[in-house]
C-alpha cells in the first residue's frame, strides 16, 4: 500500500513538472457562448443584420451553387449589410479535391460577382495554400468560430462545434492574421513565370530513332491527336540534354507557359494542363516517370527509349538522330502533323534517304499512321526547308 502512494505522488509530481505552463497573460478576457448544430445559423445571422461597422469571413467551403441555399441566404445578409455601408471583407478558399472548384470557379461565380458589385472585398487564396478556416468577425469585437462551414450539410446536416466569443483583444489578433493572409496574396499575385524551357537549349536536339519507329510513341501520339504530349515530351528532351541530367525538378507553370499556353491562365489552369499531359507520357507511353511535389513542383525522370523495334527494316532502331531545336521546338506555326514530318525527315536523312522519293502510303506504313496525315503534312511542308 506504501509503494503504491509512492508511485502516485511520483506521477503526480510528474505530471505537474511536465504540463504546460500558462501564465495569467497568455490569456484574453471575454465572455463565450455556445452556437454549436442548429444555434449557429441563428446566432450568426442576428451578428450580420445586427453589424454596424464590419463583417470579415474567413472560410473553407461557401456553398454558392444557388440562391435557395442557407448559406446563400446567408450571403445575402451580407449583402444587405453592405448596403447598410457595413464594409465586408471574404477571404474564401479556393483548393478542393473537386478538379471543378477552383479559383476560376469563383471568378465567374454570378453570387461572387454581386458581392464585388456591392463593394465587398473579396480576397481568394492562393491556390497553392489551403484555408481550413470556419471564421467570422463582427463589428471587430463577436467571433464565431467552430466547424460550420457555410453549407447546406454544415448548417443544416451535420454535428457542428463552434462558439461566439465576444473579445475585441481576440478579433485584434484574428484580423491581424487575416492582413498576414493579404501579403501572401499579393506576393503570389506578383510572382511571375516565364517560358524558362524554351531559353538557352542546345543547337540540336538528339532522339533516339525508337520514338519513330515504335507505334506507341510518336505516332500514337500522332494519331490520338495528342499534340501537346509531343511538345512537352521535347521539352523534357531538351531540358535533359542541357543539364545532362535524366532526373530534374519541373516547374509546372513555367513549363505551361514554355508549351505556349495563354498568359492570362490562372497558375490552376496552367498546372492542370501540363499534370494531364505528364500522366499521358507517364501511363499512355510510358516514356517519363513522375512525382509531384506541392502544388507547382514535379520530378521528371527520362526513361530509356523503346528497344530496338523487331521486323523493322534493315534491322533499324538503334541509334539516335538529330534536329535543329529552334525547327522542332521554338517554331509555333507548326502543326501536329507537320511536325511529325519533319521528324521523319530527319531521321532519313540521317540514315542517308531523301523523303521526296518515298510515298505517303510507304512512309505511313513505316511510321505507323495514317497516309492522309503524311499527306496533308506533305502540302504544309510545300518544299520549305525548316532547318
Amino acid at each position: 500500500m506504501r509503494i503504491t502512494r509512492y508511485i502516485i505522488a511520483i506521477i503526480t509530481a510528474i505530471s505537474l513538472i511536465t504540463a504546460p505552463a500558462y501564465s495569467a497573460g497568455d490569456f484574453l478576457s471575454s465572455r463565450v457562448k455556445d452556437i454549436s448544430d442548429r444555434k449557429y445559423e441563428g446566432a450568426v445571422i442576428e451578428l450580420l443584420d445586427n453589424a454596424k461597422d464590419s463583417i470579415v469571413m474567413s472560410m473553407y467551403f461557401l456553398n454558392l451553387s444557388d440562391t435557395k441555399n442557407p448559406a446563400s441566404l446567408m450571403v445575402n445578409d451580407l449583402l444587405e449589410a453592405r448596403e447598410r455601408g457595413v464594409d465586408v471583407s471574404l477571404y474564401l478558399n479556393t483548393t478542393f479535391q473537386d478538379a471543378d472548384r477552383d479559383r476560376d470557379y469563383f471568378i465567374q461565380n454570378l453570387i461572387i460577382k454581386s458581392l464585388k458589385a456591392a463593394g465587398c472585398k473579396i480576397h481568394l487564396m492562393p491556390s497553392a495554400r489551403k484555408l481550413h478556416d470556419k471564421l467570422v468577425i463582427v463589428d471587430n469585437r463577436f467571433i464565431a468560430e467552430g466547424s460550420t462551414n457555410w453549407s447546406i450539410s454544415g448548417l443544416r446536416m451535420n454535428l457542428e462545434s463552434s462558439t461566439l466569443i465576444d473579445s475585441p483583444d481576440l478579433a485584434e489578433i484574428k484580423l491581424e492574421r487575416l492582413k498576414a493572409f493579404m501579403r501572401l496574396i499579393k506576393k503570389e499575385e506578383e510572382s511571375t513565370y516565364t517560358p524558362y524551357y524554351t531559353k538557352n537549349l542546345l543547337s540540336t536536339l538528339k532522339i533516339p530513332n525508337t520514338l519513330l519507329l515504335d507505334k506507341q510513341c510518336f505516332s500514337r501520339m500522332v494519331t490520338s491527336k495528342d499534340s501537346r504530349a509531343i511538345d512537352l515530351y521535347l521539352l523534357l528532351l531538351a531540358h535533359s540534354q542541357l543539364t545532362k541530367k535524366d532526373g530534374f525538378f519541373l516547374n509546372l507553370e513555367d513549363m505551361g507557359l514554355s508549351l505556349g499556353l495563354p498568359k492570362d491562365h490562372t497558375d490552376v489552369a496552367l498546372r492542370r494542363q501540363v499534370i494531364k499531359s505528364l500522366k499521358k507520357l507517364k501511363r499512355r507511353y510510358k516514356l517519363i516517370d513522375v512525382d509531384f511535389y506541392h502544388a507547382k513542383n514535379a520530378y521528371i525522370v527520362i526513361l530509356p527509349a523503346p528497344s530496338v523495334v523487331e521486323g523493322s527494316p534493315r534491322g533499324e532502331g538503334s541509334g539516335f538522330f538529330t534536329i535543329p531545336t529552334n525547327t522542332i521546338i521554338n517554331n509555333r506555326d507548326l502543326s501536329m502533323r507537320l511536325k511529325f514530318l519533319l521528324l521523319i525527315e530527319a531521321y532519313l536523312r540521317s540514315e542517308g534517304e531523301d523523303i521526296d522519293f518515298i510515298s505517303s502510303s510507304t512512309l505511313a506504313q513505316r511510321f505507323g499512321t495514317h497516309e492522309s496525315t503524311l499527306h496533308q503534312a506533305r502540302k504544309e511542308f510545300g518544299g520549305v526547308k525548316y532547318y
